[in-house]
């Protein structure tokens, strides 16, 4: 059984000279509590072309920690993910193989990159001893899986906790800023890793086309078309509000442009795609009533 937690969180460079500012000078920090060093060791799993990369989704086995586990993430917004975990286990789980489907097709999933990390971790509380945030401070060391490249650093995440007020990051930044510590250049540790060693997933080139032609224009709409179709598909895969709308949306879009651009289009591929897309908004549709 998965189940699954919004994370929001602000990552920071750091060194190992780096020390953090006194946090109880941040309004509504009461303290600041020390909870040890947790060794982490998780293992990302992709495609051999880095599609689950590409698309900013992560999927890993980690050990240590109090969430130990398979742990699924996928982008909602800049700096926050919705996290599927699953219980530890030798396989990937299927439900969570289910909800990138639509990225990897029918390509086997397969370990990438290693990250262990020795996290130093503080909790951020208020006057009733409530949990604000938890702020870690993690040494990490990255080994490529395929050929033994490695990489190394140091960084700073400040999480919310549940149901927070995503302005004490805010004022968390800005505490951290003042000290000298700058944001953190990479979205997350997996995409800071296959840079660091040469692996970042290379984006696929899109069909020639002219600048400011009617091709170049209707090609960047169905590109963002295609975009919200499969951004949606994990939602609704789990029964999401509004994700069945708004991928009945998607598909409502693309057919309509296939028809209205055909002149610029080549039906020989656009048909056959049409009729799929009718398909899955039908699809789509039964999931709706039911």
């Amino acid at each position: 059984m998965a189940d699954t937690k919004r994370e929001i969180e602000r990552k920071y460079e750091a060194t190992p000279e780096t020390t953090l500012p006194d946090l109880t000078r941040v309004t509504g920090v009461a303290g600041v509590v020390d909870q040890g060093t947790t060794e982490l060791d998780a293992v990302y799993y992709d495609t051999s072309d880095l599609r689950l990369a590409a698309a900013s989704i992560t999927l890993r086995r980690r050990t240590g920690g109090d969430d130990a586990g398979w742990h699924l993430k996928l982008p909602v917004a800049p700096g926050v993910r919705d996290e599927i975990r699953a219980p530890l286990s030798g396989a990937i789980p299927r439900t969570l193989k289910a909800l990138v489907r639509a990225r990897t097709r029918d390509s086997a999933l397969e370990p990438v990159v290693r990250l262990r990390s020795a996290r130093d971790l503080h909790h951020l509380v208020d006057g009733d001893g409530a949990l604000l945030a938890e702020v870690s401070r993690d040494a990490v060391r990255a080994e490529r899986l395929d050929d033994g490249r490695t990489a190394a650093w140091d960084e700073i995440e400040v999480e919310l906790a549940d149901d927070g007020d995503p302005a004490l990051l805010d004022k968390v930044g800005k505490k951290l800023r003042k000290a000298g510590i700058r944001d953190a250049d990479a979205p997350s540790k997996l995409a800071r890793a296959l840079d660091e060693t040469g692996l970042a997933p290379v984006p696929a080139p899109g069909p020639p086309t002219l600048p400011g032609t009617a091709g170049s224009e209707v090609l960047a709409y169905l590109e963002a078309q295609v975009r919200a179709l499969l951004s949606y598909d994990p939602g609704v895969r789990r029964n999401l509000p509004d994700a069945v709308h708004q991928m009945r949306v998607a598909t409502r879009r693309l057919r309509s442009a296939f028809r209205s651009y055909a002149a610029v289009l080549d039906r020989a591929v656009t048909d056959p795609l049409g009729e799929e897309l009718k398909w899955l908004a039908g699809e789509l549709g039964a999931a709706r009533d039911t």
